[in-house]
């Protein structure tokens, strides 16, 4: 399938689709269908199907091919129900996109925190404070140096990381040390870090929570009004 193609139909929203536009940049990322109707990708590292679709005809047809499928995020609200219907899926999170399409680094926040990667270590840490840590592969982003910690006064206050498929995300800051800046302090690190390797820097914000999406307007990130929708 042409990459050029797949790439034309998803620029034509970037926003909507920053996800499959920054997933194809990696090398184990399969173009399965691309047209002017519709992009359907596969990563392998992540056991991640990605679909866009015009109408939900399209839909159906491009997921037709799909076999055993273990996690697929959908663009589309008619994706959604074509999907549960075909693959019985019962677990559905809507998120809305979050993407800084600013070429400018953020400024760097006055503050006593120190930014340091995480190591195993810091496991059973990551387990008592994050409660995606059964769903996500922490181990793995840990052993991939994904993920970094804010340390105040050498004590871990909060933490943030990259998923597999190349969001920002894992934001939390330990309840005594929130309203302190941390969140700013750890999203500033991490956008200039993905500036500076020449991506977009991108966050999925699950819908309803309201301080992050307004964490990410503060820091200029542009946020989808339409939510994508991870179904597993």
């Amino acid at each position: 399938m042409s990459a050029k193609q797949a790439v034309s139909y998803l620029s034509k929203d970037m926003l909507l689709h920053i996800d499959m536009l920054e997933i194809l940049k990696q090398n184990d990322t399969e173009i399965l269908q691309a047209s002017n109707r519709g992009v359907l990708l596969y990563n392998e590292s992540c056991g991640v199907y990605m679909i866009s679709a015009q109408d939900g005809q399209t839909a159906e047809k491009m997921l037709s091919s799909v076999r055993q499928p273990e996690v697929i995020v959908t663009h589309q609200n008619f994706c959604i129900d074509t999907v549960q219907k075909q693959f019985r899926f019962r677990r559905k999170t809507a998120c809305h996109q979050a993407a800084y399409f600013k070429r400018d680094p953020l400024p760097v926040p006055e503050s006593a925190a120190v930014i340091r990667p995480l190591d195993e270590s810091y496991l059973p840490f990551l387990f008592k404070h994050y409660s995606l840590a059964g769903i996500v592969s922490v181990q793995e982003l840990l052993e991939s140096g994904s993920l970094f910690g804010a340390f105040l006064s050498g004590a871990p206050a909060g933490f943030i990381g990259i998923h597999a498929e190349g969001s920002m995300g894992l934001l939390e800051v330990l309840p005594e040390y929130r309203r302190q800046g941390v969140a700013v302090v750890l999203e500033t690190f991490l956008v200039n870090r993905f500036l500076a390797e020449g991506r977009v820097p991108f966050a999925q914000v699950i819908a309803g929570n309201t301080a992050s999406l307004r964490l990410q307007k503060k820091l200029g990130f542009t946020v989808s009004e339409q939510a994508i929708c991870w179904l597993g």
